[in-house]
């Protein structure tokens, strides 16, 4: 299993585990739709509320610190593709500023380059995409694939015209799909790195030996997957009994949603 355990399943005997999927789901779904609003006590409270959960799920800490550090690149770059913002020279000031002898004036051309009030945008809008991988990653670590099967087939049941049935099997096989897929992953780097193969420095060649064999393996899983349907003979005119969402998780629902609207009226 992957070091992670990134959108794996943790079991544990936690009060979290135990409430309804889609408690969680709406839950979950509730918390990013408060972070596209730039309010600070939203902000807060959702970023404070995401220890508080992992402790009441008695997750392991590093879990999120080991997708913090997968993550860290890809943040990174997006924190400097925001925060950059061209300064109005010509192309000669450019090259002569950025030629400068004078470490004060690279400084100050760097300073032009990236603004206090871009820096702080970027700042805010990476923090908030971190908030929404680590709050899926808790969802998925206490959430069966099945529970969210039968989460996303209950939501999607009352609309006549979509195959719901699919799609919440898609959904499940999916990511539970890409979570094996973070497994292979690992244990082709692992194998490179016991031929001496990590050694390489070169990014390039890296890919060019990892993307295959990881190509093959999810082939491989793919196929397995399609034969183990066929050989359970699924079919989606077969019922799905769903028990009914307990009232009480539902009224918590909406007086965390209420929450979350007068944090953002302040």
């Amino acid at each position: 299993m992957a070091r992670g355990l990134a959108l794996h399943y943790v079991p544990r005997p936690s009060g979290v585990h135990r409430l309804d999927a889609r408690t969680k789901l709406f839950a979950v779904l509730a918390l990013t739709m408060a972070l596209f609003r730039p309010d600070g006590p939203v902000y807060a409270a959702v970023t404070l509320g995401l220890p508080v959960a992992v402790m009441a799920s008695h997750l392991p800490w590093s879990l999120l610190v080991r997708t913090l550090r997968g993550w860290l690149p890809f943040l990174a770059l997006i924190f400097m593709v925001q925060a950059f913002s061209p300064p109005d020279v010509s192309g000669n000031a450019f090259l002569s500023a950025a030629a400068a002898p004078s470490w004060a004036a690279r400084l100050s051309f760097l300073a032009a380059c990236f603004p206090r009030e871009a820096l702080i945008q970027a700042g805010v809008g990476t923090w908030r995409l971190l908030l929404m991988v680590l709050w899926a990653v808790v969802f998925t670590a206490v959430t069966p694939a099945r529970d969210l099967q039968n989460a996303v087939l209950w939501l999607l049941r009352p609309i006549g015209f979509l195959p719901a049935r699919r799609i919440a099997v898609m959904t499940a096989l999916s990511l539970r799909f890409f979570a094996l897929l973070l497994d292979d992953l690992e244990e082709v780097r692992l194998a490179q790195r016991a031929r001496l193969a990590g050694r390489n420095r070169n990014p390039w060649r890296r890919l060019r030996t990892t993307i295959p064999a990881l190509f093959r393996k999810a082939l491989g899983r793919s196929e397995a997957t399609a034969l183990a349907l066929a050989a359970r003979g699924y079919r989606e005119d077969l019922p799905v009994h769903i028990p009914p969402w307990p009232p009480k998780e539902a009224a918590g629902l909406c007086l965390l949603a209420a929450l979350l609207a007068a944090l953002h009226l302040f």
